[in-house]
């Protein structure tokens, strides 16, 4: 089924109407509608596992911190979701986007509602850094490649957490609602530690220049600050964060060489 026919099946099942120009994500496209009453809402389009997932992770979510999911069509991999303003954290003070979204990442720590996958299934995730790593051997050094393969299998040996995680809780996912609080859109959610999400808070990737020059002290700030309002323990936020780094800086390294550099001084200053 083409996007178009798709778009047409939701909007004659939930009964609306187009009320915007679609947005194009990476891998998604949203529609602003409303509803037949005149309620303003999002329908997103999707491939069906991810929205799958996702309609499970918003349905588990609290209602005052993430955005709500008001249907699922899972033959047209479709959501029909609440409509937030279009304020997002994109260029906050680093102090402010830490703090709102380390508080966020702790109250979207619910119980495994089930249906999502577990960040201690790492067998693909080594293989991928392997990958990754062959393809681009000289761009890190050994101990930095071998921390972060020690944090992943790590990850594995991790069977005791089981809460939600968002996945992808950079600036542009949290905006603000119509009472002004802050709350999520577009997780890609695990099940595990939310020291997952310490890499993208700490910095938004078009400022990672700011936080090269600010130096290592700076960036070990950054995480203690995370891990401090999210409740977590620091040391996994840092080795989850230099993993991550890692894991990034490498398939960075040919589309967007600068960004790697970045990725790479923040893996190294952390190994």
């Amino acid at each position: 089924m083409d996007e178009m026919t798709r778009v047409k099946a939701a909007l004659e099942r939930w009964d609306c109407r187009i009320d915007g120009a679609e947005q194009r994500g990476g891998m998604s496209v949203v529609v602003p509608v409303r509803s037949r009453s005149g309620v303003p809402l999002m329908l997103k389009l999707l491939d069906p596992d991810a929205a799958a997932r996702e309609a499970i992770a918003l349905r588990a979510f609290p209602d005052d911190a993430a955005v709500r999911c008001h249907g699922h069509a899972a033959d047209l991999g479709a959501l029909l979701l609440e409509r937030l303003t279009p304020v997002s954290l994109v260029g906050a003070d680093p102090d402010e986007l830490i703090m709102v979204q380390a508080d966020l990442a702790r109250r979207l720590a619910v119980p495994d509602p089930g249906g999502i996958d577990r960040l201690a299934e790492t067998d693909g995730r080594l293989h991928q850094l392997d990958e990754l790593h062959r393809l681009g051997p000289d761009l890190l050094g050994a101990r930095a490649i071998g921390s972060a393969r020690e944090t992943i299998a790590r990850l594995g040996r991790d069977p005791i957490t089981t809460t939600l995680t968002h996945g992808d809780l950079h600036a542009a996912n949290v905006h603000r609602d119509a009472e002004g609080r802050w709350r999520v859109l577009d997780p890609s959610p695990w099940v595990g530690t939310i020291a997952f999400e310490s890499h993208t808070v700490i910095v938004e990737r078009p400022r990672l220049g700011e936080l090269v020059a600010a130096g290592p002290v700076e960036l070990g700030r950054r995480l203690e600050l995370f891990a401090e309002v999210a409740g977590v323990d620091r040391e996994s936020a840092v080795r989850l964060c230099q993993a991550r780094a890692v894991s990034s800086a490498l398939a960075e390294r040919s589309r967007a060489p600068g960004l790697a550099a970045g990725l790479v001084w923040m893996a190294e200053a952390l190994t």
